[in-house]
């Protein structure tokens, strides 16, 4: 069976996410650098990469289930929730480790950076009509 048409909407939505959350993430560093709120700024970006290496790691866990579901293969062990969870503990110790340099609350800002680019991605793409082409002909 041909995944190519189902890799490649995958892939571009995976990269232009990647593009999205990379932008935001080098506005927050430029941030943690330059205003004084160092700490603020330093959770947020933490968060913001755990968020990236989360949407990433769905979107794999995703499209290998996709891929196996076209194939008629059996059921896929899982969506690696535990893999998600134990990447989000990372900088909450060293937020309660270093307090002075992480702010523990700002993580919990950041978190939701590349969920939040995802949506705005897919919703580009909706508007703009993507994946419509085959419909339309």
């Amino acid at each position: 069976m041909d995944f190519q048409p189902y890799r490649e909407s995958l892939e571009i939505r995976r990269r232009r996410v990647m593009i999205l959350t990379a932008c935001s993430l080098a506005l927050i560093f430029l941030l943690w650098f330059t205003l004084p709120t160092k700490s603020f700024f330093a959770g947020m970006f933490l968060g913001g990469l755990v968020s990236l290496y989360n949407v990433l790691h769905i979107a794999r866990k995703l499209r290998l289930a996709g891929e196996m579901a076209l194939a008629g293969e059996g059921s896929r062990p899982g969506l690696g929730l535990t893999n998600r969870f134990l990447a989000l503990i990372l900088p909450l110790i060293l937020g309660i480790r270093y307090p002075e340099q992480v702010n523990v609350l700002s993580i919990f800002l950041g978190l939701p950076l590349g969920y939040v680019a995802a949506v705005v991605v897919e919703l580009s793409l909706i508007k703009s009509g993507f994946g419509n082409q085959e419909k339309r002909g």
